[in-house]
């Protein structure tokens, strides 16, 4: 009876070897689902107006002296588009506000592998800027920023609820970056 055993024991231990070398898993994310595209006119009471995408959430931030700031969230992305609208009261204030927004956007430098500055001019409807799309593992992937020149200024950036890894996040940043592109088209002031 014990040589039963035995044998049994010796049958189990032969028979679960194997000569596969174990190696580890490599890392994987979750897949994300990404919703079809569909665009609606943002209805809110401001000084400008854009299409904005379906599945986004619009909020106001809580500053009273800023009313007309809101930001684009997606839930579903951990993603937000900032939106921060000023008035220009002066050439000089213009001149500050621009100033400001490109040493924002040049601050990822350190960490961006590119920075593509595209050009903005919709003289029929007097809305112009700058667009940058940020390359690398920078905080933030697209900036940009929109004035009339006389009246108005508005700049936008896109932050991600996460610790930036372009590889893991390309996907994402295109989806976004094509309702940011829409926004940019249908810009125009009130």
């Amino acid at each position: 009876m014990r040589f039963k055993y035995f044998l049994l024991f010796v049958g189990l231990l032969f028979g679960g070897c194997s000569q596969q070398d174990a190696a580890p898993k490599p890392y994987a994310y979750h897949r994300i689902e990404l919703i079809k595209k569909a665009y609606q006119p943002l209805n809110q009471d401001l000084p400008f107006q854009f299409e904005v995408a379906n599945g986004t959430q619009i909020n106001r931030p809580k500053p009273i002296e800023q009313p007309y700031w809101i930001n684009i969230d997606y839930p579903a992305l951990q993603a937000t588009i900032y939106l921060s609208y000023l008035k220009v009261d002066a050439p000089a204030t213009l001149g500050k506000y621009i100033d400001e927004s490109q040493r924002m956007t040049f601050k990822h430098t350190v960490k961006a592998s590119s920075i593509e500055e595209i050009l903005i001019s919709k003289g029929d409807e007097r809305v112009y800027g700058l667009f940058y799309k940020v390359g690398g593992n920078a905080a933030s992937n697209s900036q940009f920023y929109l004035t009339d020149s006389t009246n108005h200024f508005i700049r936008g950036a896109m932050y991600f609820n996460t610790v930036p890894r372009a590889d893991s996040l390309a996907p994402v940043v295109a989806y976004v970056m094509r309702d940011i592109e829409q926004l940019l088209k249908t810009f125009s002031w009130k």
